[in-house]
C-alpha cells in the first residue's frame, strides 16, 4: 500500500476546516482520481492525500513530462520548446532587472534539463541548480556540463549566500512547502530577490476548466495558489511581493492540455481558440492570467 500525506491543517493560515471542493483525475499518468481540499479561512487550496516524497517518482514517470524529458514528440511539446526559447530571453532579463547592480550568484530550484541555467551562466553568472531527479540531473551535466544537486542541498548551504533564487512552477511541488519557503529567506542576501512562478487558481482557465483544469496536474501539482492566498503565505515566511507579472504563453498551452482532459476531440484547435480568449483577459488583468510570476524581496 502507497505512503500518503494527510494534511489535517492548512499549510498557510493553520485553519482546521479544509473541506473537498474537487476530485480531479491524474490524466498524465495513472488515471487516478485526487481530492483538492480547499481552506475555509484564507482559501488556499491543496492536493489530500498525495503521495509521499520517496514514492510519488513514478507519477512524474512519462516522456510527455517535458520538464523532465524534454521530448518534442506531438504537437503542443513542439509549441512549448518554442515558447521557451522566447520565456528564457525573458526570465534571463527579469532575473538582472530585479536584482542590485553587483548580484552575481543565483540558485535555480527545479532546475529541470538545465536550460535556464545555462542562459544565466552564459550571462556571467555564478550557477547552482537543484533538482531531485537523477535521471534529469545526469542530463543535464551530459548536455550543458551543469553539475546540479539534489532536494537536500538546499538545507546544507550557507545563509545569506545568493542574489537571486528562482524557481519556475516549482513551488507547487515541494512537499516541505513552509521549510522550503523559510530556507530561501535564510539563504538570500538581505537585498536578494526570489522569483516564484505559479499557476493560478483563480485564473479565467482555471474557473473554466474546474476539475479538467491542466495545473491542478494532481498528484504531482500538492499545492495550489492564488494572488491573495500566496501574498499571505509569503508574509508569513517575512516576504513581500514586489510585483507579479503574467505568463503570457500559459493560457494556450494550459488550455490545450485542459481540452486533451475533457476529451475534446481537437484539442490542440479548441485549446488555442480558447486560450486566446484567456489570453486576452489576462491583458488587461494579470490576476486572470494562468500562471503569474511573483517577485519578492525580504521584509
Amino acid at each position: 500500500m502507497m505512503n500518503t500525506v494527510h494534511i489535517d491543517l492548512c499549510p498557510v493560515c493553520a485553519n482546521n476546516n479544509c473541506p473537498e471542493t474537487l476530485i480531479c483525475k491524474d490524466h498524465l499518468v495513472t488515471g487516478e482520481l485526487f481530492s483538492v481540499h480547499r481552506c475555509s479561512k484564507c482559501n488556499f487550496a491543496f492536493t489530500q492525500n498525495f503521495p509521499c516524497e520517496e514514492e510519488i517518482g513514478k507519477y512524474y514517470d512519462a516522456p510527455e513530462y517535458i520538464s523532465h524529458s524534454d521530448t518534442h514528440q506531438g504537437f503542443i511539446n513542439s509549441l512549448y520548446h518554442q515558447a521557451r526559447k522566447i520565456s528564457l530571453k525573458s526570465k534571463t532579463k527579469m532575473a538582472s532587472k530585479y536584482s542590485s547592480e553587483t548580484a552575481e550568484t543565483l540558485l535555480d530550484i527545479g532546475s529541470g534539463t538545465g536550460y535556464f541555467l545555462n542562459a544565466m551562466r552564459r550571462k556571467k553568472w555564478i550557477v547552482t541548480g537543484i533538482e531531485k531527479s537523477e535521471t534529469t540531473r545526469e542530463y543535464a551535466h551530459k548536455k550543458f556540463g551543469l553539475n546540479i544537486q539534489d532536494s537536500e542541498y538546499l538545507f546544507k548551504m550557507p545563509d545569506r549566500t545568493k542574489d537571486v533564487v528562482t524557481m519556475w512552477h516549482v513551488l507547487e511541488h515541494i512537499e516541505k512547502l513552509n521549510d522550503t519557503m523559510a530556507n530561501l529567506h535564510r539563504i538570500l542576501k538581505d537585498d536578494g530577490v526570489l522569483f516564484v512562478a505559479l499557476p493560478n487558481k483563480k485564473s479565467a482557465d482555471a474557473i473554466a476548466y474546474k476539475e479538467h483544469w491542466a495545473a491542478y496536474d494532481v498528484p504531482r501539482h500538492l499545492w495550489h495558489f492564488s494572488p491573495d492566498d500566496f501574498k499571505q503565505f509569503a508574509e508569513k515566511h517575512n516576504f513581500k511581493i514586489e510585483k507579479m507579472k503574467p505568463m503570457y504563453f500559459d493560457p494556450f498551452y494550459i488550455a490545450m492540455l485542459s481540452e486533451k482532459n475533457k476529451g475534446t476531440s481537437t484539442a490542440s484547435l479548441a485549446g488555442l481558440f480558447k486560450g486566446s480568449l484567456f489570453f486576452i483577459q489576462s491583458l488587461f488583468n494579470t490576476r486572470r492570467c494562468s500562471s503569474i510570476i511573483y517577485i519578492l524581496k525580504k521584509k
